[in-house]
C-alpha cells in the first residue's frame, strides 16, 4: 500500500540561504538585528503617523483597554445552545466558556487580534500554546449590523474533540497566525517537551516586518554612507522606477519595459498569500519559498476560472493578474504606511486606464456614479469572509457570466443582480461586449478541459503550458494538480520547467514528474538537490526517495545531508501531525524501519485521530513483515475512524496477503461503499474479482466507474489489462486509443 501523501511533505532544511538583493551592499555588513518601531518614530514622524491608522499597527495587541473593544460588561453570547460569559476581573479580561472537555471553565484573554470589521481574541495556555477563541467582537456600527458577538463558524456547531473547535490544533495561534500578526516571530517549537516558547519581538506588523531589522539602517544614518544605496537595510521594498507609456489607441499605459519587483511582491506575500511557513528562518530578500509552500489555484480554494473560493490573502489573485503581469506592485495602488488605496473610488485606476475610453457609458453600460459604474464592482467583486469580512478578488478579471454556468463559478454581474438568472446575465453581456472578447480560450476554461479528463485533456494541458501570455501560477497549478498527462510532449513540458527561473513552477514540476519510473525522474531530479531555494530542494527529495536504494554513492550522500535537515525541521514542525507522518516517510523510505516506528508511535500519542498515522504505521509494519502488528494497528484505528474507506482498504489488502480472499473482498466493498469515487478502491476490488470469477465482473466494474466518474488512467489500464486477457483485441484497441486520446501515452 502506498504511504499516505501529507499537507506539509515539504519542510524545508534547518538554515536558509541568505541572497543579497542588491550588490552595493557592504561587503562588511554585519548581522542586522530588530530595534523596535519607537527607534523608527524619532526620524520618520510622518510614516510613523500614518502607520497609527492602519491594518497592520492593529494587528495584534496585548488585552488591555485601549486595545479590547469587545463588550466585557457582564455580557452573554448563546451559540447552539451553548452560553458564554465575557466579564472582567482587576482591570483584566475573562471568557467562561467551554473547554476541550466539554465544561465550563474560566480563561483570561491574553491578547486582542485584528481591530476592523472584526475583532478576534487570544488565550495562553501554560505549555505555550496560544488559542483562538471562536467568539469574535463585529467593530462595524450598530447601524451596519455591528456592536454584537457572533462565532468565527456561524452556524455550523463546531464541537470539543474537532481539530476546528478553539483549543484544537487548527485554531492554534502559534503555528497558524502568528509570524503575520507580529514581528521577527520565531515559534520555537520543543519537540521532546511537546511545548511553545514562541518569541516575538513586538506584538503589531511594524515597520521591520517589511523593511527588515533597521540595526543597520542607523548606524547608516550616522555615518551616512553613500556606497551603501540600501541605506543599511538587508533590501529596498520601493518599488522601481517605471516609465509608463499611455498606448492613445486602447488608452492604457504600458511599461515601456516590464520591470518586476518580486522582492516587494514577496515580501507582502509573506503575510497576503495562502500559504504554510514551514521555517523561522526567514532573510528579508530571500525566495518567498525559502520560508513558504504558497497554495496552487486548486480548486479547494479557488474556482476553476481562478476566482477565489476560499480567503487566499490577494497573493495567488494578484498573480493571475495582467496587472502583475505588466510590472504593477501593491504599491502602486496602495499607500506603504497606512495600506489603504492611494485613491478613493475609480480615480485610482485612472491612474493607467484613461476615463474618457472606460469612465463612459460606452464601457460600463452603467449609469455614471452609480455601483455599476465602480471598476472595482466588476473586476475586483468581494467575497466575504470570517462571516463579515468583505474581501476583493485581486486577480482583476474582465467578469464572465457566458461561463459561470459551465464553471460552477460565480460573476460580478449576478453578484450584483442577484435576482436576475445567469442566462440573463449572459445575453446582455454577450449583446454589450461579445464582440470584443478574445477568441484565445481562457485558461479557466483550458483548465475544465484537462480536469474532465475526455479526448484533448493532453492537448489542452500542452496548450496552457506552452502559451507565453497565461500567468505562471497557473501554469504550476497545472503541474501540481495535472500530474496524469505523460505523453513525450508532456513529459518535456515538465523536464524544461525544472530548469525555470521560477521556483514555483520548479517547485511544482517535481510534483508533476514524481509518478515517473526513475530512468526519466533521477537524472533531471537530481541537481535539484543543489537547488538554491530550500523548498525546492525538499521536493526533490520527496521524489528521489522510492529511488534511494539505487543511488550512486556521492548522489546519497548529498540526499542523506539533505534529508538530515529536513528531519530536524519535521521536529520543529512536528506540533502538527503532519511533522511525524513526514518523518516517518524519510525514515522508512530511507531503510530506518525502527525510527519510523518510533515516530509513528509518538505521532498517535500525541495525535489519536490523525487516520494517516494508524495507515502508514500499518504500512510499516508491513514492511517489517511483522503482520500481526498491522492487523492491531488497523484495527485500533478503524475504532476510531470506522467509516475511513482507506483503513478499511489496507484490512482488504491484509486479508488478501492471507489468502483470505473473501474476507479480503468485503473490506473492498466497504471502502467502495465509503469512497465511492475512489478509482484506486475500484481498481483494488477488480483486480480481486477478476482473480476470483474471471474478466466478467472486473471489466463491469470498471466500466461502470468510467461512466460514473469519468477517465482514470489506473482504471483505463486496467480494463486493457484485463481485456487483454480475455482475448478481446478489439477493446483492447478501443481503450488503448481512449488513453491515447484523453493521456497522451
Amino acid at each position: 500500500m502506498k504511504i499516505a501523501s501529507t499537507t506539509l511533505a515539504l519542510i524545508l532544511l534547518a538554515i536558509a540561504l541568505y541572497r543579497c538583493v542588491d550588490s552595493t551592499r557592504p561587503a562588511t555588513a554585519v548581522e542586522l538585528t530588530y530595534v523596535g518601531t519607537a527607534k523608527c518614530k524619532t526620524c520618520h514622524q510622518s510614516e510613523y503617523d500614518r502607520y497609527l491608522t492602519s491594518d497592520h499597527f492593529h494587528a495584534m495587541d496585548s488585552a488591555l483597554p485601549r486595545s479590547v473593544k469587545g463588550n466585557f460588561d457582564n455580557a452573554t453570547f448563546i451559540s447552539h445552545g451553548d452560553t458564554s460569559f465575557f466579564y472582567k476581573k482587576n482591570d483584566r479580561y475573562f471568557v467562561r466558556t467551554t473547554d476541550s472537555s466539554g465544561k465550563k471553565k474560566e480563561f483570561a484573554i491574553n491578547y486582542t487580534f485584528g481591530w476592523k470589521p472584526l475583532q478576534q481574541y487570544l488565550v495562553q495556555f501554560p505549555d505555550g500554546r496560544i488559542q483562538t477563541l471562536p467568539f469574535c467582537w463585529d467593530t462595524r456600527p450598530s447601524n451596519e449590523g455591528g456592536q454584537r458577538w457572533f462565532h468565527i463558524y456561524g452556524k455550523e456547531n463546531i464541537l470539543p474533540g474537532d481539530e476546528l473547535f478553539w483549543t484544537g490544533i487548527n485554531q492554534n495561534w502559534n503555528f497558524m497566525c502568528a509570524d503575520c500578526h507580529t514581528t521577527a516571530y520565531s515559534k520555537n517549537y520543543d519537540f521532546t517537551a511537546n511545548t511553545y516558547h514562541s518569541t516575538w519581538t513586538e506584538s503589531k506588523v511594524s515597520c521591520e516586518s517589511c523593511h527588515g531589522p533597521a540595526s543597520g539602517h542607523i548606524n547608516w544614518a550616522d555615518k551616512r554612507n553613500p556606497y551603501d544605496s540600501l541605506k543599511g537595510f538587508a533590501i529596498n521594498v520601493s518599488s522601481k522606477k517605471v516609465n509608463w507609456v499611455f498606448n492613445q489607441e486602447k488608452g492604457i499605459a504600458y511599461p515601456s519595459k516590464v520591470e518586476k519587483n518580486d522582492v516587494l511582491i514577496e515580501t507582502c506575500a509573506r503575510c497576503h498569500a495562502r500559504a504554510s511557513r514551514v521555517s523561522d528562518n526567514y532573510h528579508q530578500g530571500a525566495s518567498f519559498l525559502q520560508t513558504h509552500i504558497p497554495s496552487t489555484i486548486n480548486t479547494n480554494n479557488y474556482y476553476e476560472d481562478g476566482q477565489i473560493k476560499e480567503e487566499d490573502y490577494e497573493y495567488g489573485s494578484f498573480l493571475q493578474s495582467k496587472m502583475y503581469a505588466q510590472g504593477v506592485t501593491c504599491m502602486n495602488c496602495h499607500d506603504p504606511h497606512t495600506m489603504q488605496i492611494k485613491i478613493q473610488g475609480n480615480a485610482l485606476c485612472y491612474s493607467c486606464h484613461a476615463p474618457e475610453k472606460f469612465d463612459v457609458e460606452e464601457h460600463t453600460h452603467h449609469e455614471k456614479n452609480s455601483i455599476g459604474a465602480t471598476c472595482v464592482g466588476c473586476h475586483m467583486p468581494t467575497t466575504n469572509y470570517m462571516v463579515i469580512d468583505a474581501r476583493r478578488d485581486h486577480s482583476i478579471r474582465i467578469p464572465r457570466p457566458d461561463l459561470s454556468e459551465s464553471m460552477h463559478a460565480p460573476n460580478a454581474c449576478n453578484k450584483c443582480h442577484t435576482d436576475k438568472t445567469i442566462a440573463w446575465s449572459t445575453k446582455i453581456f454577450e449583446q454589450w461586449y461579445g464582440d470584443k472578447l478574445s477568441k484565445q480560450k481562457t485558461y479557466g476554461e483550458l483548465r475544465q478541459m484537462i480536469a474532465r479528463d475526455i479526448a484533448g485533456s493532453d492537448a489542452a494541458w500542452n496548450e496552457l503550458m506552452s502559451m507565453a501570455n497565461y500567468p505562471a501560477i497557473i501554469k504550476a497549478t497545472a503541474l501540481e494538480t495535472n500530474n496524469r498527462f505523460y505523453s513525450q510532449r508532456s513529459i518535456d513540458q515538465i523536464t524544461a520547467q525544472l530548469k525555470s527561473s521560477d521556483p514555483n513552477l520548479r517547485l511544482n514540476a517535481l510534483r508533476a514528474i514524481s509518478p515517473l519510473p526513475s530512468n526519466i525522474a533521477q537524472p533531471v531530479v537530481l541537481p535539484l538537490l543543489n537547488d538554491e531555494v530550500l523548498t525546492v530542494r525538499r521536493e526533490a527529495l520527496n521524489v528521489l526517495l522510492p529511488f534511494y536504494a539505487e543511488l550512486p554513492e556521492a548522489d546519497r550522500r548529498r540526499f542523506d545531508a539533505v534529508m538530515n535537515e529536513a528531519i530536524t525541521m519535521e521536529r520543529n514542525l512536528s506540533d502538527r501531525p503532519e511533522g511525524y507522518l513526514n518523518q516517518g516517510i524519510l525514515f522508512a523510505g530511507t531503510g530506518k524501519l525502527d525510527d519510523a516506528e518510533q515516530v509513528y508511535l509518538l505521532g498517535i500519542k500525541r495525535f489519536p485521530k490523525n487516520s494517516s498515522l494508524y495507515m502508514n504505521l500499518a504500512d510499516l509494519y508491513r514492511m517489517k513483515q511483522n503482520e500481526v502488528k498491522v492487523k492491531e494497528t488497523l484495527d485500533k484505528g478503524l475504532q476510531i475512524f470506522p467509516r475511513n474507506g482507506g483503513l478499511h482498504y489496507a484490512l482488504a489488502l491484509w486479508h488478501v496477503r492471507r489468502g483470505d480472499k473473501q474476507e479480503g473482498v468485503l473490506e473492498l466493498q466497504k471502502a467502495i461503499q465509503l469512497e465511492p469515487s475512489n478509482a484506486s478502491f475500484n481498481y483494488g476490488y477488480a483486480v480481486a474479482m477478476h482473480d476470483i470469477e474471471g474478466g466478467g465482473k472486473a471489466v463491469a466494474l470498471l466500466e461502470s466507474f468510467t461512466k460514473t466518474y469519468g477517465n482514470d488512467p489506473s482504471v483505463i489500464n486496467g480494463l486493457i489489462s484485463f481485456y487483454n486477457d480475455m482475448k478481446q483485441q478489439s477493446k483492447v484497441e478501443y481503450y488503448s486509443k481512449l488513453r491515447k486520446d484523453v493521456f497522451g501515452y
